[in-house]
């Protein structure tokens, strides 16, 4: 499921956009589209659920680009637009990364071409940052984020999943860690164990020879891959902070 957040202090304004967004060709049966009336109401609701979101620049409490600012310092990668009737880009507005800038008083064409980038662009991010698990003739489709960990099984390998929509929370695969160890080192996945291979994105707490999980799970670290572990681990979060408050 793609889920869009749109946020805007103009109630008037805020479901129009919703209907412009849900009336674009680009809107699929798999899509949610959610409205907030500012900042503050949909930093408390998101819980890095958002794949698009939709923030009016001039806002009472707090603006679109001090949310987006909140977005990125919990690193959060989503896709962001910014909407204002008024107020034209700045360079430190650019900081927070927005795919587009849309004007309010655009009119409907220009408007619907813009939403229909943002949800081409939404769905590109989204199938480059997702892997097929095949097993014994069924296959998944999984987003590399909600991966906590991958576990060597007897036939393969089993994937831990950590999404309230999955089919399953364990996925058995046909590929054996090895190999999903090759695709996913890039994207922050790194031995714990010579018999799993973690998501570093979903590690909340780390010691010397254990780690805890945004689940809430425990995993220890073996002593063979506890240097390895923790070098990757720094180098990881390092390259996350730097994305997200680049300057």
């Amino acid at each position: 499921m793609i889920k869009i957040a749109i946020v805007d202090d103009n109630e008037i304004f805020l479901q129009e956009m919703k209907q412009t967004v849900e009336a674009c060709g680009e809107f699929t049966s798999d899509m949610v589209c959610d409205t907030y009336s500012g900042g503050n109401a949909f930093l408390q609701a998101d819980e890095g659920t958002y794949q698009l979101v939709i923030l009016d620049m001039q806002m009472e409490g707090k603006s679109g680009y001090e949310t987006a600012q909140r977005l990125r310092e919990r690193g959060d990668f989503t896709v962001l637009a910014f909407v204002s009737g008024v107020i034209l880009p700045e360079p430190e507005h650019f900081k927070v990364q927005p795919y587009r800038y849309i004007l309010k008083n655009a009119d409907p064409e220009e408007r619907g071409r813009d939403i229909e980038a943002l949800l081409r662009e939404t769905k590109r991010r989204i199938c480059s940052e997702m892997v097929e698990v095949v097993s014994d003739g069924k296959a998944w489709r999984v987003l590399v984020k909600d991966i906590l960990y991958i576990v060597k099984a007897k036939r393969g390998s089993l994937l831990n999943i950590e999404d309230k929509n999955a089919v399953k929370e364990n996925l058995p695969s046909n590929e054996k860690l090895e190999s999903w160890y090759q695709q996913l080192c890039d994207q922050g996945f790194e031995y714990a164990h010579t018999s799993y291979i973690v998501n570093l994105r979903s590690v909340t707490k780390i010691m010397k020879d254990e780690l805890t999980l945004s689940n809430g799970e425990i995993l220890g670290i073996s002593r063979s891959c506890r240097r390895k572990f923790h070098e990757g681990f720094s180098v990881y979060f390092h390259k996350k902070y730097k994305r997200g408050n680049r300057e």
